[in-house]
């Protein structure tokens, strides 16, 4: 199974998620507040970290959920496995 995650990423100055960048994004600005990130996208991801990782968490927990109620429909009628959600 492949998910692709998406994440908006902001500017650590000003909050707005709206930027300029170069061809290969080395270089970012962010367009409201003028600053630079000389360590390109990869800085910016660094300053959105929590971001990143409720999204990843959220993906994580979608994924359990889904993959239970695949095991739960698969055993359903079977009278010697029973499934409890915590």
């Amino acid at each position: 199974m492949s998910t692709k995650i998406t994440v908006s990423l902001y500017c650590a100055t000003c909050g707005q998620g709206d930027f300029e960048h170069n061809e290969n994004k080395s270089w970012v600005k962010c367009k409201n507040c003028g600053r630079e990130y000389p360590g390109g996208i990869d800085e910016l991801a660094t300053f959105n970290q929590n971001q990143i990782q409720d999204a990843a968490e959220e993906v994580g927990q979608q994924f359990i959920d889904d993959f239970a109620k695949k095991l739960e429909k698969s055993f359903r009628g079977n009278k010697f496995i029973k499934f409890t959600r915590r």
